[in-house]
């Protein structure tokens, strides 16, 4: 306490000497006076020395008597009194009463750098200092000339803290929730080769497993988005890590289908929360000036995310389909493991929230904590100039802008509800959450927020519809391939043989098997056809697209094994004289598919090959993106993607089309970064994180439905000519909606 006043005293004497030495007087000035300086001044001035702490408000005559005001030196022609200290003039002009009787008042904030000499020349505050002799000139660009007193402030205060080694330490640290994000879209599709053998899941289920971590996404991004704008970045996006952490581990240890199903939908939930809070939170800690690029790097750790998912997938979950029908005969499989592993990025995220990164110092300004966002600012200035001999950050809280401040928007404080009941109490925070989303869809927002949906629905749609299409027919062409290289026995005769090797990829024909034994052993994509089979055995037989066609079983013996399941008959077989004897349950699907092509094909090394695309479009999308509008580059980003996308219908090889998938996604990022970048530029602070989550919550539906429409149509003999004109013409109207957005590259945040 004591140190703070002695701060406190050294700052009102550094803020005396400093009008003192720039010829500043307060005067007490007679009703003549003061009417001939509101001539000059014909606004109200709020001026903030850099360097000087507090702001002196300068305001017209309202009254009559006497009134205090900032009256410039006199002796200004005098070069020798000149000095090189500049001031930021935050300017809020007020319109009298004959130029508003049009309409409603409006209110214009406007923002000029000057000197001391330049003030008192020319008696005016209403533009920038022109031409090349101010040392502010740079600083003077940043600023919108249509923002908010306090987003000018938190621009100039932003600037003046740098940008360097803190805004480094915050991308990588938040960037964790981001990889996290990327890794829960990922995981669940790589482990459900494993996962659908010990559920044993029917094929219109194991959809579900996907899609199911896409609709928590959904409602978690809009109520975590919400929940940005009125309780603060860094504690909602601590408590959204949270709880998708804690759902992630518990869904690794759940034993069922339904159980895990449910685990993963509240994972889901709080993951939601990621892309759109990691994204607004980082926008508030870098300038105007180096924002887009900042955000451009943002995206290579969702990149670099999947990538980690993929590699661990493919240390740790079995690559054959031998393997994993081992491997699910131990009570924590690899794939549970897998999971428990996938969880440490956003473990990892939530400790670098709690220990080193602060509150969005913009949050804090329009929550009315002047005091800890000036701690903030003053600790990005430390941590960006660490080891330099700079001096001490210059402002403080007694200059955020003065005057009468504009109320808070509802609901950002979270404040109490005026009922008394606890009924009370969520009727009016549904109130608080209704009427955020609503401020959305009116004006001056409704139609930018139309566009914006439309743009992120259609593009995800098209993005993630082909990333399922594409593992489908890479599978699709590898079982053919699998199919043609298949052995044929055709006439043989088999007395008293044992079976006791795995058979894979064998048809035998009008062959004859006589008291012969398949024991501990596992029959992957077998078929017995126009066979007979008499007095045989087959124990603890697990049994992979095996099939027996038009053949003959008669006084044989099925022990422990799914190979007895009546769809396993087909073609007219006649049976006679079996035995069942089961003492462990089995699976009844007969589809289930082991072989090594059902897991591999565009499976890991596909994922890895096609999120390394995403790093050099990162790169690329840094440089360009602030050369380009922002919308500019995400519509021809998109446009060129929907071209790409025409050529799949002339690829016939899994490497092929693994090659593709990299083109695309490296045209893709382009349009995504644009995307994501002017969706936070277009709104306010206070529905910024609202507007984003919306976005990022419709954008997963649309990749809800996209898979489950890509999927069904890559069944049977996919052709890619429907998928690629679909994804096409959603990738066009995501094009044609970003090119009708306007510039957000000048927007104060």
């Amino acid at each position: 306490m004591c140190l703070r006043i002695g701060q406190l005293k050294r700052r009102i004497i550094v803020t005396i000497q400093g009008l003192l030495a720039n010829g500043y007087l307060f005067l007490s000035t007679p009703r003549g006076v003061s009417a001939s300086l509101n001539h000059i001044f014909p606004s109200n001035i709020i001026r903030m020395p850099l360097g000087l702490p507090g702001p002196t408000l300068w305001k017209s005559p309202t009254s009559e008597g006497e009134e205090s005001a900032l009256v410039p030196p006199r002796n200004q022609t005098d070069s020798s009194q000149t000095t090189t200290m500049s001031s930021l003039l935050y300017t809020e002009e007020v319109p009298t009463q004959h130029q508003t009787s049009g309409g409603p008042p409006q209110r214009t904030v406007r923002v000029a750098f000057a000197g001391t000499e330049d003030v008192g020349r020319s008696g005016s505050t209403g533009a920038a200092v022109a031409g090349g002799g101010s040392p502010d000139d740079d600083l003077a660009d940043c600023i919108d000339s249509e923002g908010s007193l306090l987003s000018q402030f938190h621009e100039d205060a932003i600037r003046q803290s740098g940008s360097g080694w803190f805004q480094c330490r915050v991308m990588a640290l938040v960037g964790l929730g981001l990889a996290a994000d990327a890794v829960e879209i990922h995981v669940v599709p790589l482990a459900v080769p494993s996962a659908e053998v010990e559920f044993c899941i029917e094929e219109p289920r194991k959809g579900w497993l996907g899609a199911i971590t896409l609709l928590g996404m959904v409602v978690g991004g809009m109520v975590w988005g919400n929940l940005a704008d009125r309780m603060g970045r860094r504690r909602t996006l601590l408590s959204a890590l949270s709880v998708s952490a804690m759902f992630s581990v518990i869904a690794a240890f759940m034993p069922t289908y339904g159980t895990f199903m449910t685990a993963r939908f509240f994972s889901g939930f709080g993951m939601g929360g990621s892309l759109p809070v990691t994204l607004t939170y980082v926008s508030e800690f870098v300038p105007k000036s180096d924002r887009g690029r900042w955000m451009c790097w943002m995206l290579v750790f969702w990149a670099l995310g999947g990538i980690f998912v993929a590699l661990m997938a493919w240390a740790i979950i079995p690559r054959t389909g031998l393997e994993v029908v081992e491997e699910n005969s131990e009570h924590f499989s690899a794939w549970h493991r897998f999971l428990l592993v996938c969880s440490l990025p956003t473990l990892a995220a939530i400790v670098s929230l709690v220990v080193f990164l602060p509150e969005s110092p913009r949050y804090l300004m329009e929550a009315g904590r002047d005091v800890e966002a000036m701690l903030v600012y003053q600790r990005i200035y430390e941590g960006n100039n660490a080891g330099n001999a700079s001096p001490q950050y210059q402002l403080s809280e007694l200059e955020v802008p003065g005057g009468k401040r504009p109320p808070l928007p509802p609901g950002l404080l979270s404040p109490p509800s005026p009922g008394k009941s606890v009924l009370g109490d969520m009727t009016h925070g549904l109130e608080m959450f209704r009427n955020s989303f609503l401020q959305l869809f009116v004006a001056p927002n409704g139609g930018r927020t139309l566009l914006l949906v439309l743009a992120w629905s259609t593009a995800c749609m098209a993005h993630l519809g082909l990333g399922a299409f594409i593992p489908e027919r890479t599978r699709a062409m590898e079982a053919r391939a699998f199919a043609s290289r298949a052995r044929v026995l055709t006439g043989l005769s088999y007395e008293g043989v044992l079976f006791n090797r795995s058979v894979e990829n064998v048809r035998w024909s009008d062959s004859h098997f006589s008291g012969c034994r398949f024991e501990h052993v596992t029959l992957s994509h077998v078929a017995f056809s126009n066979c007979t089979l008499e007095g045989c055995t087959f124990a603890a037989v697990r049994a992979s697209r095996t099939f027996f066609l038009g053949s003959s079983v008669i006084g044989s013996h099925f022990v422990d094994t799914d190979l007895s399941s009546p769809r396993r008959f087909l073609e007219g077989c006649h049976l006679a004289n079996n035995s069942v004897l089961s003492l462990v349950s089995s699976c009844p699907r007969v589809d289930v598919d082991f072989s090594a092509s059902a897991l591999l094909g565009g499976g890991f090394g596909a994922v890895i090959v096609g999120l390394l695309a995403l790093l050099p479009g990162a790169v690329a999308s840094a440089c360009l993106v602030d050369r380009m509008r922002r919308s500019r580059l995400a519509g021809v980003s998109f446009i060129l993607s929907g071209v790409v996308t025409l050529f799949i219908c002339f690829l016939n090889s899994s490497a092929s089309l693994v090659a593709f998938e990299a083109v695309f996604n490296f045209v893709y990022v382009f349009g995504w970064n644009g995307l994501n970048i002017a969706t936070i530029e277009s709104y306010p602070t206070h529905l910024r994180a609202t507007a984003f989550g919306l976005c990022a919550a419709l954008s997963r539906l649309a990749a809800a439905i996209g898979r489950a429409i890509f999927s069904a149509l890559a069944t049977g003999e996919p052709s890619a000519a429907a998928p690629a004109l679909l994804s096409t013409a959603a990738l066009a109207v995501s094009g044609a909606a970003s090119l009708r957005l306007g510039d957000t590259a000048a927007a104060l945040l």
